[in-house]
């Protein structure tokens, strides 16, 4: 089995996550813009995470050829009721042709891990009921808990491409 490794994201890993997004069909809305359009602000966002290391970790999992095969993004997050940090992971994708070969799954363990060594209290994930990832237990594998009593609420300021 190929090698895959995990590391920081770069600004140049935004095309390559954009890429992803659009064979995921995370967003009709999203696929029907030109690539340069998704990956633009995905760009800017990565240098937030470059520049501000202490609140947020974006790492991609790349190949053997370094091709970036996966992605994930987390905020640490204080949280005053925990009287510790929340890792809120916003983001874990991994490209359909790479499913299976354990990129999400090493994407998790290296944010597990860095969570441990910031002393976070936890981490929190949010998993669409209808995703493959939820119907194959992806987390719970992983010995995350799903919260039966915790409802999710947003509140948006504009329409999201999701």
């Amino acid at each position: 089995m190929a090698q895959i490794k995990i590391r920081e994201a770069a600004v140049g890993d935004a095309e390559a996550m954009a890429i992803i997004l659009r064979e995921i069909g995370w967003s009709e809305r999203r696929n029907a813009l030109p690539l340069r359009e998704v990956w633009g602000p995905i760009e800017k966002l990565i240098e937030h995470t470059v520049v501000y290391k202490e609140n947020h970790t974006a790492l991609v999992a790349v190949d053997e050829n370094d091709e970036v095969i996966g992605f994930t993004n987390v905020h640490w997050v204080p949280f005053i009721m925990l009287g510790s940090y929340e890792g809120y992971v916003s983001d874990v994708f991994v490209s359909p042709k790479a499913s299976g070969r354990g990129a999400g799954n090493l994407l998790l363990e290296s944010i597990m891990k860095e969570g441990k060594a910031r002393g976070c209290m936890r981490l929190m994930v949010t998993n669409g009921k209808d995703k493959s990832s939820y119907k194959r237990g992806f987390y719970k594998k992983l010995g995350w808990t799903e919260r039966p009593q915790v409802a999710n609420f947003v509140f948006y300021y504009r329409e999201p491409w999701s």
